[in-house]
């Protein structure tokens, strides 16, 4: 699997997608602690108009994932994404002439927009450019970087505002974006023949039947809907908890900014293991690592609710570890599913199936956290986790006595156009 891993980098036009993958979602996170520094500190502004910035951002990804995924289906993917970055460079330019916070709103929701319809892009290109064989490895990778620059991004911030005033963070990031489509015109243009009479073909169809298709598909798919579900209820459990960590803490005696700082690096790494392991060894049976690893991840959440409760010492050494093995088993949930569905859906379908996903992956992050806020206020933020932490476990278990259906994850829909589009991908790799 090692030389498998080798054989994928030595693929040019992936090294490029990859690199340019980097860059943009570096730039996606580079400006979130200045913006919350500029509002939060500078403007003084209250949880409320805070937590909309937040919305902001998060509202126009949410509901636009179907459809950017139809755009990203019918365009040239590589041009979408280096329309995406180009667009996104000026808005998060538009940052720094703004003196209000409706501004701020305003050029967040607008990023949003833009944001929505480059992963979809990005997942579909990389469909078109990687072989079967290497597809779990590259979405390894992929969510390694995904959620590496959610720790680097912020971090990187931090370090460049004890440097420099909030501005040239703003003036940094969009030069990040510029310099991610830059990298985008290193990829090929996909000429598959198949495919493009197939797109001629969509001409025809309205983009509404377009998106019809796309929500077929999914339900068409065993793997891929029962995996939906499961995906999205074990995310709705996860951000209830989740999202309720400082306040977790605060029940300890020793809690300090630096502990929840420590817990939530080592959190980060978790996941970034996982996906460095993934990315060395082979998955054979996904349904199982999804299980197993949403029992890890609960295990480790009740673990850390416990042990908050009776106050055990040292809360650096053991809830660095427990959520470090939490985020380890939301890696083998989070990425073989990723990497099967991209396996099993057609090219010309992808940007639909997975801007479809994302969006209600991302839908059970926003109103995970609301129900969570009002279970905690109820129950108490040490019965919340614990309940949450339940939760995962349980489902965990129903999944693995219904797990029958999920492996049936072949479709008529996978047809002659996946498997062109694998033989182009075959050939570039070579």
């Amino acid at each position: 699997m090692e030389q498998s891993s080798e054989k994928l980098l030595q693929n040019k036009p992936y090294r490029f997608l990859i690199s340019a993958q980097f860059i943009s979602n570096l730039g996606d996170w580079l400006s979130i602690l200045a913006i919350f520094t500029l509002v939060g500190l500078k403007w003084n502004a209250t949880p409320l108009e805070i937590s909309l910035i937040v919305l902001s951002l998060a509202i126009p990804m949410t509901l636009l994932g179907p459809i950017s995924g139809v755009f990203a289906d019918r365009l040239e993917r590589k041009y979408v994404m280096i329309a995406s970055d180009i667009a996104r460079g000026f808005v998060i330019m538009g940052l720094i002439f703004a003196d209000q916070l409706w501004h701020i709103y305003t050029l967040l929701f607008l990023l949003g927009v833009c944001s929505s319809i480059f992963n979809p892009a990005k997942n579909g290109k990389l469909k078109e450019i990687v072989p079967n064989r290497h597809m779990q490895q590259a979405a390894s990778i992929s969510s390694l970087i995904e959620n590496g620059t959610k720790i680097i991004g912020p971090a990187l911030s931090g370090f460049l505002l004890l440097l420099w005033d909030i501005k040239i963070i703003f003036v940094i990031d969009s030069l990040s974006f510029f310099l991610s489509a830059l990298l985008l015109f290193k990829v090929p243009v996909n000429h598959s023949k198949l495919l493009t009479s197939s797109t001629e073909n969509k001409a025809s169809q309205s983009f509404t039947e377009e998106l019809k298709d796309g929500f077929l598909f999914i339900r068409s798919v065993p793997f891929i809907f029962y995996g939906t579900i499961l995906m999205a209820v074990m995310m709705f459990v996860l951000q209830m908890a989740d999202s309720q960590f400082v306040v977790l803490f605060r029940e300890l005696k020793e809690v300090s900014s630096s502990l929840i700082g420590t817990v939530m690096a080592a959190s980060g790494a978790g996941f970034i293991i996982s996906g460095l392991l993934l990315s060395k060894i082979e998955v054979k049976k996904v349904v199982n690592s999804m299980i197993g690893g949403c029992f890890i991840l609960g295990a480790g959440f009740g673990s850390i609710a416990l042990l908050t409760y009776i106050q055990l010492p040292f809360p650096f050494v053991w809830a660095s570890i427990l959520a470090c093995i939490g985020s380890l088993g939301a890696g083998f949930v989070f990425i073989p599913f990723q990497s099967t569905v991209m396996k099993e859906t057609p090219s010309e379908m992808s940007g639909r199936t997975l801007g479809t996903i994302g969006s209600i992956m991302m839908f059970s992050s926003l109103t995970g956290p609301l129900a969570g806020g009002i279970l905690g206020n109820y129950l108490g933020v040490v019965p919340l986790f614990l309940a949450a932490a339940s939760g995962l476990c349980l489902i965990s278990v129903i999944a693995f006595f219904l797990r029958k259906p999920f492996g049936k994850e072949k479709t008529k829909y996978v047809t002659e156009s996946n498997k062109e589009s694998q033989r182009a991908a075959e050939a570039q790799h070579s």
